[in-house]
């Protein structure tokens, strides 16, 4: 399974004010990953490009599972793969890692829309294509 890795930093506007990460910071950096991950996919494929050609990546559902917190100045990692891919929507499995540390992991069902009219549509086949591939993991 290809793994799709970004690192990244906790911010203080991460935090509160005992520099401990909040529980929304987690889906921001979880949405960062899926962002990367399409990019790296298909580089034509970001989300201004994909709304151009009248489609949208939404997440239909997201569980999120907080295992241990983050503080400020830590280093982290979004640790994103494809778990399951469907005609209309995809699952992805998310982590996020501390060094080798589970912080939080993530299960989301990420589906493509119509722009104008908002009803499902097929995920395109280069995308499906791209996320079918089983390859070495990428670093972002």
């Amino acid at each position: 399974m290809r793994e799709y890795r970004l690192r990244a930093m906790v911010y203080y506007s991460d935090t509160d004010a005992g520099g401990i990460a909040y529980h929304r910071s987690y889906l921001d950096w979880a949405e960062h990953g899926r962002t990367e991950m399409l990019r790296s996919l298909l580089p034509d494929a970001t989300h201004s490009n994909l709304a151009e050609d009248g489609l949208l990546a939404v997440v239909k559902s997201i569980e999120i599972h907080y295992r241990k917190p983050a503080f400020l100045d830590d280093g982290i990692e979004v640790v994103t793969s494809v778990r399951k891919v469907q005609r209309y929507s995809c699952i992805l499995s998310q982590r996020v890692m501390r060094s080798d540390e589970l912080l939080s992991d993530l299960s989301v069902k990420v589906a493509f829309i119509d722009k104008r009219t908002k009803r499902p549509v097929m995920i395109p086949d280069a995308i499906r294509s791209a996320m079918e591939e089983d390859d070495e993991g990428i670093h972002i």
